[in-house]
């Protein structure tokens, strides 16, 4: 980083509206269930009572939404350029960083217009990034997240989410494979340049899709309201989950409200989810374990995967109820699932449309369901039958009544001449 840039930061004050739409993510990733088993609090384990603690490396978190979004659980964290504002700032012209923080973990906002995922969790704020040194992604950029994700870590930091792309260096993959080691989950947008992950013909200076394109790192895509794919994401076979990223309203760090789309704003719907994992299941549970289970809950595709939804949408209803092996919670042996077709082929561009959007009521084995109900129901049918001439027959036999004995009706007969 250039320090002749470091100065004091100047939070945003302008560009925030009113609300104009209700918000519609929680109701599609089933949240409003979830909270009812976690809210961002640790439930078991060594921190059991604790709030759970989510770094947001970004452009800082704006501490004037403290007492309407953030409820005094902002902690001080650290600014890269203006050591004096711990993090607590945020010059962003979108407030990138506030709205990360606030939709992973952002409270009740005008009577219930808007709550995050993870809304008794914690925030710990690291600006790292400015309006202007958000955007690219540089060697140097990716050694600044390295050391930032390193500082999480040793902050004691549950989670981590990091809403930006740059190139891959060998500091940043030790700075996750640290995180890792400690038990910290880091969460990754995969950003919004519809490239392939998996092209090796790139140039090294247009990788630009790390650290989601890690294997141990949740990387996450952009899904719109309809559960259609958003074509900016880019893909490949280390894409974990969608989860809602397109016209989507968030507090914005100068008061009021913004409305934005992309991977960014999608990559903090996972960051709350692990959170409320985490609160569940403990501190304990390992990244492996809890990337395994999102992937295991999401909303599949009809393949169970591909490059471009990676193993579905966000669930977190399910992530939250489904059963589980309590053994493998903590297992060092547990691995993310395994993908049948991991180089599929990229869909031609022109014909990305033709890419099923799901659902939250999608089930690819609809079908073999509605099959199994059928059979049940025919099986459940014979047996009351069944149980039903059990009851009759021996009555009518107390009545003497035998097959073919009934005599006839003593009925007049009319004859043609009539």
């Amino acid at each position: 980083m250039d320090t002749e840039n470091l100065a004091d930061c100047i939070p945003v004050s302008e560009g925030g509206s009113a609300l104009n739409q209700r918000p519609w993510a929680k109701n599609f990733i089933g949240l409003e269930q979830a909270q009812q088993y976690n809210r961002g609090t640790f439930e078991t384990g060594e921190k059991k009572g604790q709030p759970v603690t989510i770094a947001v490396i970004d452009s800082g978190v704006a501490a004037e939404r403290e007492a309407d979004v953030f409820s005094s659980r902002l902690l001080d964290g650290y600014d890269a350029w203006d050591g004096n504002s711990k993090g607590q700032c945020d010059s962003d012209g979108d407030g990138h960083g506030t709205a990360v923080a606030a939709i992973a973990a952002g409270g009740l906002v005008n009577n219930g217009d808007f709550i995050g995922v993870a809304p008794e969790a914690n925030i710990l704020p690291i600006r790292v990034f400015t309006g202007d040194s958000r955007e690219g992604g540089d060697a140097e950029k990716s050694l600044v997240v390295a050391g930032a994700i390193r500082d999480a870590v040793k902050h004691d930091a549950d989670v981590i989410n990091v809403s930006s792309v740059m190139v891959q260096t060998p500091e940043l993959a030790e700075a996750v494979a640290y995180a890792v080691e400690n038990k910290v989950v880091v969460v990754a947008a995969s950003g919004n340049d519809t490239k392939n992950m998996d092209d090796d013909s790139l140039e090294a200076d247009q990788l630009t899709f790390y650290p989601a394109n890690y294997p141990e790192v949740i990387a996450v895509g952009a899904h719109n309201p309809y559960g259609n794919w958003y074509e900016g994401t880019n893909f490949g076979s280390n894409l974990d989950l969608l989860a809602p990223g397109m016209e989507l309203a968030y507090p914005f760090a100068g008061g009021e409200w913004k409305e934005g789309s992309g991977t960014s704003f999608a990559a903090p719907f996972v960051t709350g989810a692990v959170a409320l994992l985490k609160g569940q299941y403990g501190a304990e549970a390992t990244p492996a374990w809890i990337q395994q289970r999102l992937q295991e809950t999401a909303i599949h595709p009809p393949n169970s995967f591909n490059i471009y939804q990676g193993h579905g949408i966000l669930n977190v209803a399910a992530a939250l109820t489904a059963p589980y092996d309590e053994a493998e919670v903590t297992s060092d042996t547990v691995s993310a699932v395994p993908t049948e077709t991991p180089s599929e082929a990229p869909v031609e561009e022109g014909e990305r449309d033709s890419i099923v959007g799901l659902d939250p009521d999608y089930d690819p084995l609809a079908m073999e369901k509605t099959v199994a109900w059928a059979s049940m129901g025919g099986s459940i049918v014979l047996i009351a039958l069944v149980l039903v001439l059990r009851k009759i027959i021996p009555q009518g036999r107390k009545r003497g009544w035998r097959p073919g004995t009934r005599k006839p009706d003593n009925l007049p007969v009319k004859v043609a001449s009539e």
